[in-house]
């Protein structure tokens, strides 16, 4: 968790698709080569909300605690096709994993190729596996973040580190 005075925001490696949003969103709150790799305060609320919200995976989620307006995953969820990628899933997303867990998400990006370590989570491996299946063009620009592209990373690898 990366707290700020105004908003708290959590990343969560294992579902990252490492699309880079956030990288090209606030540069000056979200930097790779920096311990925190997050700095909520380097930007307003609004803006940083702004930024963790058009994070396709979910992996990057805030906590408003200026009064703002939080992300309301109870609208209509929408299911949208990335040609020859994963599945976007916006609004309540419930996952329900192997040992019965239920975590619920505004977002996801789930895999279709069937290739991926962290099912049902998209992880980039229908690049290596060059998979192909219909839907709408999405450019996805990796970031660097990502040393090679036909296997996800590992937290260990992980240029962001710890908090």
């Amino acid at each position: 968790m990366y707290h700020g005075k105004d908003i708290e925001v959590s990343f969560d490696l294992d579902i990252c698709v490492h699309i880079a949003e956030c990288l090209r969103g606030q540069r000056q709150v979200f930097q790779l080569n920096r311990r925190p790799w997050i700095l909520p305060d380097a930007a307003s609320a609004d803006e940083v909300s702004d930024v963790v919200q058009r994070c396709p995976s979910g992996a990057l989620l805030d906590r408003r605690l200026d009064g703002g307006p939080q992300e309301d995953p109870d609208g209509a969820t929408t299911i949208t096709a990335i040609r020859d990628g994963p599945l976007l899933v916006s609004g309540k997303v419930e996952v329900r994993h192997e040992d019965g867990t239920v975590e619920t998400l505004p977002r996801a990006t789930l895999c279709r190729c069937g290739e991926s370590k962290h099912k049902p989570f998209c992880d980039n491996q229908h690049i290596a596996a060059g998979f192909e299946a219909p839907g709408i063009p999405f450019r996805i620009h990796l970031s660097p973040v990502r040393p090679r592209l036909s296997e996800p990373i590992s937290k260990e690898e992980d240029p962001r580190g710890q908090n």
